[in-house]
């Protein structure tokens, strides 16, 4: 059984199809990669590499500080340090909870509007509190009005009737009262709204002024702020010049030329550098034009002794080494003996030794006591703990020693004491005293001599009045003065002197060269000259010679033509006399004889020729390539000495 089944679309129809649309944005867009592949644009870095462009470059950074200013130290906080604690407020700000609001949300207090006194009525006026149309609600104003137009209407409801003349009067006299109240509050009205305009006028008044000087103190700011950038770029500048002076004095003071080198002015300290093996004496400077000494080869090890590179011209250098070479002798150093002027000192020192003997006997012999004694206790120890096992040994009870008593001292042995050992202080101060005195003695001689070389002691100079210092501080000051223009004025004259050295040596190396120049070019005119007059002498001989050898051929071959025609005529006559040749051949023949004869007398001239032609040639490229030789070497003659 066969059905059929309709397709909606294709299977690639999505791709190929321009018109075709779907809700699907990444399905099969195999079609479109290379396209997108070509439009979007690639890494910039590829491969393994591509990890060390992600990160920012470290720029230096100068700070332009001198070099002789110590910046204070940055108070650093301690991370283990408890934090500060923070005291509390005496007062807080503390919301309530009030019962008046008008939702959930927090509202403020209920305040009325208005408050009235308990022995005061309510005023009328407050009954227009919820009115709001128009001008209501009525502010103070309008009430201070209303409350006039009342009094004003009442006061005209009281004005008695004009029916007499009193009643008149008083009338008058009541609405006269009445203007002139109106008058005086219009007057005070007048003088309300006078008051507010000064009021008004006084604030925009101070505005002004408070905005003129606060203009005024931002151009003054400014100013002061281009001051003080021109005085920190002047500072900038002064201290950069102030470091470039002290570079450059350090530099000179590197440079300063050693005693007794080359250009230094000093004398020669030949006792320093005959004991400075690092010295000019002994490893001169080739630069200066120095040589080595005469008999330097003693110097020179290598040629003496035998290469080491074998281990037998190793064992022979190490037997002719001599053995105090190579072993070292340390020699105890010997004890002081103390020196012994008189008798009593030598006793003294007798019975020192005395005592130090003893003492070194006593303590050798309780030391041995002691370690027999030790020695008997361990080894009974040793003997029963092999006898008997650990648990049954009896141990002794530690019993308490008895409570060490101090002896009471006596005040008058103490002091006897105290006194004893002041008495040795000054006994051994005095022999200190004795030793140093001693020791002066001997070496007084030395001490003259040393305090002759270097003077006798100064004095005290006292106190100098004020006259006196203020003429040392004027003459400090001249010499000051004086010394710093006595050092410019060295300092230009040195360097004019080697500017002018410098371009005296430029000058006659340059008429050095010049004169080399101008030799060399008259000799090489003079060797041009004559070997153009050379080749015009060979030329004209050549064209001579060539001429006459030329004349000599044509002379030689016209000769020649003319004893051939002649035979020949005489030929052809004798064989027209006997009547057996004819015209034809006649004529063939003689044309033939006559090129052979031409062709074998000018083919040996055009060889000469032609080898004449290019032996010229051969002889033209030699000429050209010396005399290119000759203009680059002076122009590379004429360079140098520009130079």
């Amino acid at each position: 059984m066969s059905y059929t089944r309709t397709v909606e679309q294709r299977a690639y129809d999505h791709l190929y199809d321009p018109v075709y649309t779907t809700p699907e944005t990444g399905l099969y867009r195999q079609a479109n990669n290379p396209v997108r592949a070509a439009a979007e644009p690639g890494n910039d870095v590829s491969g393994t590499a591509r990890h060390k462009y992600f990160k920012q470059p470290l720029v230096p950074h100068l700070h332009a500080v001198a070099p002789e200013v110590l910046l204070a130290p940055t108070a650093k906080q301690d991370p283990l340090a408890p934090p500060a604690m923070e005291d509390e407020p005496l007062t807080k700000a503390v919301g309530v909870q009030t019962k008046y609001r008008d939702s959930e949300a927090q509202t403020n207090p209920y305040t009325p509007q208005f408050v009235v006194k308990e022995d005061q009525e309510e005023p009328e006026v407050m009954m227009l509190d919820g009115l709001g149309e128009g001008s209501l609600p009525a502010g103070a104003k309008e009430v201070t009005m209303i409350e006039r137009a009342r009094e004003k209407r009442a006061l005209e409801a009281s004005l008695p009737p004009i029916t007499d003349e009193a009643s008149l009067t008083l009338r008058k006299r009541l609405m006269e009262q009445q203007e002139l109240r109106e008058y005086n509050l219009r007057e005070k009205e007048f003088d309300n709204m006078r008051e507010k305009r000064l009021t008004v006028l006084r604030k925009a008044i101070d505005e002004r002024d408070a905005s003129n000087e606060f203009l005024a103190e931002q151009r003054v700011e400014a100013l002061r702020q281009r001051k003080m950038e021109q005085r920190d770029k002047a500072l900038t500048n002064i201290q950069n010049r102030r470091i470039k002076a002290l570079r450059k004095l350090s530099k000179a003071r590197k440079d300063v030329p050693t005693v007794g080198a080359l250009g230094s002015r000093k004398n020669r300290d030949i006792i320093g550098e005959y004991a400075d093996f690092s010295s000019k004496v002994y490893a001169p400077i080739r630069r200066d034009g120095k040589s080595q000494d005469a008999g330097g080869d003693k110097f020179d090890v290598l040629s003496k002794t035998a290469p080491m590179d074998s281990l037998e011209n190793i064992a022979k250098m190490e037997a002719t080494i001599p053995s105090k070479l190579t072993k070292t002798a340390i020699r105890k150093p010997q004890k002081q003996q103390q020196q012994t002027k008189t008798a009593a000192d030598r006793k003294n020192l007798a019975l020192t030794a005395d005592l130090q003997l003893m003492d070194t006997i006593i303590n050798t012999s309780g030391g041995e006591e002691e370690m027999q004694n030790v020695t008997v206790s361990a080894t009974a120890m040793t003997s029963a703990a092999g006898t008997s096992p650990g648990w049954r040994a009896k141990t002794k009870k530690v019993e308490r020693p008895a409570t060490p008593v101090v002896p009471e001292v006596d005040e008058e042995a103490e002091n006897e004491h105290m006194a004893l050992i002041l008495l040795q202080r000054l006994m051994r101060g005095r022999a200190v005293q004795n030793t140093m005195f001693e020791g002066k003695e001997r070496r007084i001689e030395l001490i003259k001599e040393l305090r002759a070389s270097e003077g006798v002691e100064q004095g005290d100079p006292g106190v100098l009045t004020q006259p006196e210092r203020k003429e040392r501080v004027h003459d400090a000051a001249i010499d000051t003065i004086a010394g710093e223009t006595t050092s410019a004025l060295f300092d230009f004259l040195g360097k004019e002197l080697v500017r002018k050295e410098e371009k005296d040596k430029l000058q006659a190396m340059a008429a050095a060269a010049e004169k080399e120049r101008i030799k060399r070019e008259v000799e090489e005119g003079g060797k041009r000259q004559a070997e153009e007059l050379l080749r015009s002498r060979e030329d004209e001989a050549y064209r001579q010679i060539t001429r006459m050898h030329h004349a000599a051929a044509t002379t030689f071959v016209s000769d020649l033509m003319a004893q051939a025609l002649e035979k020949v005529v005489a030929e052809l006559v004798m064989k027209f006399a006997k009547g057996e040749a004819g015209g034809e051949v006649v004529g063939g023949e003689v044309e033939e004889t006559a090129k052979e004869l031409v062709g074998s007398f000018l083919k040996s001239g055009a060889e000469g020729i032609a080898d004449v032609a290019k032996e010229g040639e051969t002889d033209a490229r030699i000429l050209d390539a010396a005399q290119a030789t000759v203009d680059q070497v002076m122009k590379d003659v004429t360079v140098n000495s520009t130079l």
